[in-house]
Order: C-alpha cells, then sequence, then structure tokens
C-alpha cells in the first residue's frame, strides 16, 4: 500500500484531514442475475433503449434482437430478424455485428463471413421498434479483413471502425442518417493494434482499447489509445494489461458515470474460445483498480452496457448468455475537525509515474538464482516509498523458475527487490511487475 511520507506531529494529521473536502468514490459489482439468450448461439450485444435492454445476436448467419425488462425478462415473444443473407450482396452469412442506440434509433454494423475474414461491411438503421429505416449502407466491399469490427458514436455521429493489419483500423464515419462523411486510418508506428478492439466516447474524447493480436495463445497485451474528436492521437498507446499468450478480444468496453472508471471485460485464456469471464477496473486515468474473475467457464466476445446501478454484460460459449450486476457506490466523506494549527510540514507526496526493472533481460544456469531490482519513481525523478509491486510468471514459466515473492513494498529509495531461482528445465519465460497501473516485462532465459 502506498505511503505517504509525512514529518510532522500527530496533531498534523487532524489538520491534513480538514483539508480534505473531496469524497472518496469506490464501485462494487455483484452478480444479481443470468439470463439465456435462446434465439442466438454466438454474439451478445446489449443496449438500452430508453426503457429495455435490446440484445442482438447471431444465429445461422443471421441477426435477431430481442427486447428484456431491467430485470432481465423477456419483453417480446419472439426475436425480430434485422438482418440475413438476403442483404448481403452475394447471398453470404453474416459473421460479426456490433450494435449501439442513440438519439432513439438502433445502429448494427455487420460483416460477411467470407473466408473467416470477411470482405463485406454495412451498417443499417432501425426504430425503437426495430423497424428498418431507410436502405443499408455498404462500408467496403470485397475489402477483407471486416471481422471483428467495433462501432461507437459521439452522440451526434457513428463511426464503424474496420480493421487494417499492421496499422489498427479505418474508421468510416457517418451522419445519423447512414450518409457518409469522412473517414480516418488510426494506428501505425507506435500505436499499432489489432482488431477484436472497443471504443467508448467521453469528455470529448474517443478511448480505444486493443490487442495485441487475437491470434490464440499469442496475444501478452490489451492496449489504450485516446482520440480527439477527429480521431488525432492525444494519448499515444499504452500497456493497461499483461498475461502472457492468456488475453483474448476485448470487445466490452464501458464507463461508470459516477466514478468515471473505465471497465473492460474479457475472457482469459489460450484458446480460440477464451476462458472464464474477467472484468479490468481502472480509474479515469486508466490506472488499474483491479482485475478479477466474474464468471466462471469458457467465454469470449463480452459487450457491455451500464444503466443506473446496473452493469449488463453480454457474452457467448457453449451457449449465449446475459448477466446483470449491481453496482455499488461506497462514498466516505471525512468527518470535520477542529482546526489545529500544524507545527510542521509535509514532504511533498511522490506519487507513481514509472517503473524500471534490472536487469531487463535475465539468463541463468538451472538451478541457480539471481536478484532483480524493481524502482518506482514519480514526476521529477523522485523515488516513491510503500508502494506495492506485484510480481507475476507467466503460466508457461512455472516450470522454469521461481519467484522469492509475489508482492513487496518499494523502500525510501523507491527499490524492492526479486529473487529468481531457476529449477530443472531451460527454456524462456517473462515476469510481469505491476505498481499503481505501469507495467514492466523482463525476459529469463535458463540455459541448457
Amino acid at each position: 500500500m502506498r505511503q505517504t511520507r509525512i514529518l510532522a506531529y500527530s496533531c498534523l494529521l487532524i489538520y491534513l484531514i480538514t483539508l480534505i473536502s473531496t469524497k472518496a468514490v469506490a464501485q462494487t459489482f455483484t452478480l444479481k442475475k443470468t439470463a439465456p439468450i435462446d434465439f442466438g448461439n454466438v454474439w451478445c450485444v446489449p443496449v438500452y433503449d430508453g426503457s429495455n435492454i435490446v440484445v442482438s445476436s447471431e444465429s445461422s448467419g443471421v441477426i435477431k434482437v430481442g427486447k428484456f425488462d431491467l430485470s432481465l425478462n423477456e419483453v417480446t415473444s419472439h426475436a425480430t430478424t434485422v438482418a440475413d443473407t438476403a442483404d448481403t450482396a452475394n447471398n453470404d452469412s453474416i459473421a460479426d455485428h456490433k450494435h449501439i442506440f442513440q438519439n432513439g434509433y438502433h445502429y448494427l454494423v455487420f460483416s460477411t463471413a467470407g473466408g473467416g475474414q470477411g470482405g463485406y461491411l454495412y451498417l443499417l438503421k432501425l426504430d425503437i421498434d426495430l423497424n428498418r429505416i431507410g436502405s443499408i449502407t455498404t462500408v467496403v466491399s470485397n475489402d477483407p479483413p471486416t471481422n471483428d469490427m467495433f462501432l461507437v458514436s459521439d452522440g451526434t455521429y457513428i463511426y464503424a471502425g474496420k480493421f487494417l493489419p499492421g496499422t489498427g483500423h479505418k474508421v468510416y464515419k457517418y451522419d445519423s442518417n447512414l450518409s457518409y462523411l469522412d473517414s480516418y486510418t488510426i494506428g501505425g508506428g507506435t500505436n499499432t493494434h489489432a482488431n477484436g478492439a472497443a471504443a467508448v466516447y467521453t469528455n470529448n474524447q474517443f478511448h480505444l482499447v486493443a490487442p495485441f493480436t487475437l491470434a490464440p495463445g499469442q496475444n501478452d497485451e490489451f492496449y489504450r489509445i485516446i482520440f480527439d474528436n477527429d480521431w488525432n492521437v492525444v494519448k499515444n498507446k499504452t500497456t493497461i494489461l499483461s498475461d502472457e499468450g492468456m488475453l483474448s478480444i476485448v470487445s466490452a468496453l464501458s464507463v461508470e458515470p459516477n466514478s468515471q472508471e473505465f471497465i473492460i471485460h474479457y475472457g482469459r485464456g489460450s484458446g480460440d474460445t477464451g476462458g472464464p469471464l474477467y472484468r479490468a477496473i481502472y480509474d479515469s486515468d486508466w490506472n488499474l483498480l483491479s482485475n478479477t474473475e466474474v464468471i466462471d467457464g469458457t467465454w469470449t466476445r463480452p459487450h457491455s452496457v451500464i444503466v443506473n446501478d446496473t452493469l449488463y454484460v453480454g457474452y457467448d460459449g457453449s451457449s449465449v448468455q446475459l448477466s446483470s450486476f449491481d453496482i455499488t457506490p461506497t462514498i466516505t466523506t471525512p468527518t470535520p475537525s477542529p482546526s489545529v494549527t500544524p507545527i510542521s510540514t509535509a514532504t511533498p507526496v511522490c506519487e507513481t509515474t514509472s517503473i524500471a526493472v534490472s536487469p531487463t533481460k535475465l539468463t541463468l544456469s538451472k538451478k541457480a538464482s539471481s536478484d532483480v531490482t524493481v524502482k518506482v519513481t514519480g514526476e521529477d525523478g523522485c523515488s516513491v516509498e510503500g508502494e506495492t509491486i506485484t510480481a507475476n510468471i507467466a503460466p508457461s514459466g512455472k516450470r522454469l523458475i521461481s519467484i522469492s515473492s509475489t508482492s513487496r513494498d518499494t523502500d525510501a529509495n523507491g527499490e524492492a527487490t526479486f529473487t529468481i531461482t531457476t529449477k530443472k528445465k531451460s527454456g524462456k519465460t517473462r515476469i510481469t511487475f505491476q505498481a499503481a497501473g505501469q507495467t514492466k516485462l523482463m525476459t529469463v532465459m535458463v540455459k541448457k
């Protein structure tokens, strides 16, 4: 736990409390109910239309939509087919879609199955009763890949993100009538990312979360990139989660309106089918607050929406499910204390901005050991004392090495030391060190 270094008498602590006027807000999530989606066998995208949770899902290459009340009771007796093979250029089956609700209308983007990566990308508009408005708009034709796209709105316009391998995405901008307006290429260089991404618009910025790759068992990282209204980069790509070979699609991204926390969901596993559903929560500056398993089993392709004090998450695996979670705010208001004249001053708090690992690469023989030093610093290079550093060995590397501790607090120099000990097998693995939302990876090679 981070400790504030204060050189003062006990009465100064009382004085400092009187200076705190803001409320500390935290959110907890409790599983309330899970409902099966019987009209789909893959994909589950929930949106809120102002009255109901409206869910789109795919079955046999067809997109169907059903309505549920806020308690996840079905409102409609049967799902409505909103797009099928007749809506595609070559009567191709539909594979992959996204769904948003804005200003009284539903908007869906969908791809064709093609050779597994699609080739066509379409947009359609529905009224609140799920009747189609106007004709379907073709975003791209004969331009694979179109699978695992993203769809986001800014309150006025609609943006469909198509994957550009080796770069990131090409984002197509449309007005509310699905008239094309503009396009933007995002990614490339230090901001290169993969498909299977999600985006949200908040505080006049687009926040994009994307994986390094969707190749099963090969994705180690999730990234965050922030853009302005014209998709110019405001903050470059930053790694927000590391887990060697265990991260999959990160299609669910929401913002909790009270705390302004960012919430992502993903299936943790090394296979294409994902794994247990995990929830990672970040503060408004994208510092990691928690990363926990929320649904056991094998799940993937999550999507989420927040309505009042409830989080709804749709996901699929052996079946298609929609779960609701109660959001409980914990608000702490400091009790005012009598003013006390301070008799000492506080040392300025050093807040964590970066961590460093020395060495960054380690080569050892079998049954050997070596120390690794992790240093935590703040702005202007100050040393952060009392910061908790966690250390995690990649799952595949636990047969190769062990570590003296999974967490240590930094000393007065902002440093913590971990001892790495090799076992009887040779190979290569990675250790992930995290502190206050900052992440560093180091490679360990065990020689034959």
